[in-house]
Order: structure tokens, then sequence, then C-alpha cells
């Protein structure tokens, strides 16, 4: 290095070293690098739930940062891990750079409260099918033969099933779903309209669920349809004089293809199906398919007897009500936060299209 180029540079610090540099040696000055501002994305906005109203602690996912001169510093308010009030709140993210260059974002968590359902005590009100019968019982190697009404255990019955499926849901409040299924009765039979004015008498129940009807058509004859619908008629009017909430559903389908035996009057439930759809528009109650949920899987759904229902059948008729039940009865409200987990998932319709009936066959008379 140049006596020249050495007394130049001596007692130039190092920040202007490169510019002193050039000018002793006549090149061109380096420029420093330009950056661009920094940029910010907060995460999604989300929703959680207050069990009981109260604030909750809420953690959330960092923002993402790019571009600017390092060091970044990034900042939300409120923090993650903060405590968040019932209703929505909004969070606010900056960034901060080197040079003081900022940019923010901000995005939404909303607390919400458990749903509420305005009516929690329930009685599912029906035959066999209500009470739960195990239809596995009916054959013997395909062989038809009468038996003792048997029931799946409790746990896999339909109240039951929804009865959990409501607790599941509505956590904060206790649920009552009473089984009041009889095996083998029949809605013509002056002792049943009996039985459910006596069952729903004293005012401890608020809803009932009425599917009635199969063993009506033990007999195949279709002009039974008449005294069916005026005995379904007869108890909506009787629970609405209680000022009950009534859900009036379509009985199951029958599976003709099954091995035995009990599934002789399979003709008959579509047609006699649409007349209680008919009669649930009539007296202006909530519908529930069950026919049309099941008979869209009727194997998987139907028992080998050919008329009750498997242990994914009873789960179905429950789905099924379930979804009549929260779309009549929720509390509707912009703090209710969405169903996850422990409710199973529906795929029954509250009140789907009508199934045509299907064709004839000739039938052979079997006891039920």
């Amino acid at each position: 290095m140049s006596e020249r180029l050495i007394i130049c540079l001596r007692g130039v610090t190092a920040v202007a070293a490169s510019v002193v540099l050039s000018s002793c040696t006549g090149s061109t000055p380096t420029k420093p690098t330009a950056t661009d501002p920094p940029t910010i994305s907060c995460p999604a906005s989300m929703t959680t739930t207050s069990t009981d109203g109260n604030p909750v602690s809420v953690s959330y996912s960092a923002p993402t940062v790019s571009a600017g001169q390092p060091p970044l510093t990034v900042a939300c308010t409120p923090a993650s891990g903060a405590t968040f009030p019932v209703g929505p709140n909004t969070v606010t993210c900056t960034v901060t750079d080197a040079v003081k260059r900022t940019a923010a974002c901000s995005f939404t968590v909303t607390v919400g409260v458990p749903p509420k359902l305005s009516a929690t005590n329930f009685v599912a009100f029906g035959d066999s099918i209500t009470w739960g019968e195990n239809g596995q019982n009916s054959s013997a190697q395909g062989f038809p033969r009468l038996h003792p009404a048997v029931q799946f255990p409790i746990s896999e019955t339909y109240p039951e099933v929804l009865k959990q499926q409501l607790a599941a849901r509505y956590t904060t409040q206790s649920i009552v779903v009473d089984n009041a299924g009889q095996s083998g009765e029949s809605v013509t039979d002056s002792g049943t309209r009996s039985r459910f004015s006596q069952t729903i008498a004293g005012g401890r129940y608020q809803v009932v669920l009425i599917m009635e009807g199969v063993n009506d058509l033990e007999q195949r004859d279709s002009r039974v349809y008449p005294a069916i619908i005026a005995g379904l008629r007869q108890m909506i009017l009787d629970a609405k004089s209680r000022q009950m909430q009534v859900f009036l559903a379509t009985i199951p389908p029958e599976n003709q293809s099954a091995p035995c035996c009990r599934n002789l009057s399979w003709s008959l439930v579509a047609p006699l199906d649409d007349q209680i759809r008919g009669l649930a528009s009539e007296q202006a109650v909530p519908l529930v398919d069950v026919y049309a949920a099941l008979n869209a899987d009727i194997n998987t759904y139907i028992g080998p007897d050919g008329l009750h229902p498997t242990t994914a059948g009873y789960a179905k008729i429950a789905d099924t009500f379930f979804a009549a039940i929260e779309q009549t009865l929720e509390i509707k409200s912009t703090m209710t936060s969405s169903r996850t987990g422990a409710v199973r998932p529906r795929s029954g319709s509250v009140a789907a299209p009508t199934t045509s009936a299907q064709p004839p066959r000739p039938a052979v008379r079997k006891p039920r």
C-alpha cells in the first residue's frame, strides 16, 4: 500500500472506510443494499367456547413476517395466552424493522357459549323399535321362528343414543330422554292411546317423540291407513293440549331381501309414510323422516328379520331425531360455537324426499 493511501486512511472509522478508500483510489463507492418494507400475515380467525360464560385463555399461532431490515420485532395485542371475554375480540399484530418501518394485520378470536335447547325433558313413545328390539333373535339359519322380544343393550337403543348426543352438545343442560317403547303395540289399539295419555300426563315431559304404526300393518291390508293416521292425530292433539312439542316420525322401511321372516308388510310401509308426512304437515309438527334415512342403506340399517334395525340403524334413527331437535329447539345465538367431536356424525334427513313404494310381491302370512 502506498504511503499516500496509508496517510489517507489513518484515523478514518470503519463505517467510512469504504467511502474514503474510494476517494483515495478514485473508485465508485458501493451503495448499501436496499430492502423492501416488512410485511406481516396474521393467523386465521378462530372460535372457542366458554363453558360457563366467563373469559377464557386463548393461545394462537404467531403471525408470519417477511422482508424488512433485520432485526424484526413482532408484537400482538392481546397476546397469545391472554384471557378473552365472550363475543368477538380483535387481535392486532405489528412488525417493526431496524429502520422503524412497520406493518400490521388483525384477526378475530370469538368466544362462544355452549348452545342450549328451549326444552330438555323428552319421552320417546312407540313400539318395539322404540323399545330397541334386537331382530337378530328372529332367525336360526334363515328358518323363521317365533321368539320372545329381546332388547339390545340399553346403550344401543335410539332414545339412549339420542340422549348421549344431546348431552354432548348441550353441555350446560341436564337432558332427559325416557324410553316409553312397548313391544307389539298398535296405534289402532285403544289401549295404546290410553297408554300415551298416561305417559305424557303430569307435566314431566316437554317434548314427545312419536314413531308408531309398524304393527298395524301386520294384516297386510292398506285399508288400515286411515285408522293409523286417526290414532296418530289423536296422540298429537293430546300432546298439544298439554303444551308439549311433538316430533312425528315416519316408520322404518322393511327389507324385502332379508333372510327372515318379519318383513311381510314391506310394500305397505312407504305409502303409509307418505300419509304420515301429510299428517305432520297438517298438524304443523316437525317431521322426522326415519324411512328416508334408513332406506338409504337398508341392508346396513335393517337387521336379518327384515323389520327391526341393527345397532347402526338405531344410531341412524337417533341421528335423524337429533337433526330435527337441533333445528327446531336450539336457541339461536351468534355466540354459539360450532359442534365438534363427541357428537355422532349425522346423515339422516329431517324431512327428506318421499321414497316411492316398492312393487308388491306375493306374501306369506307369518306371525309377528
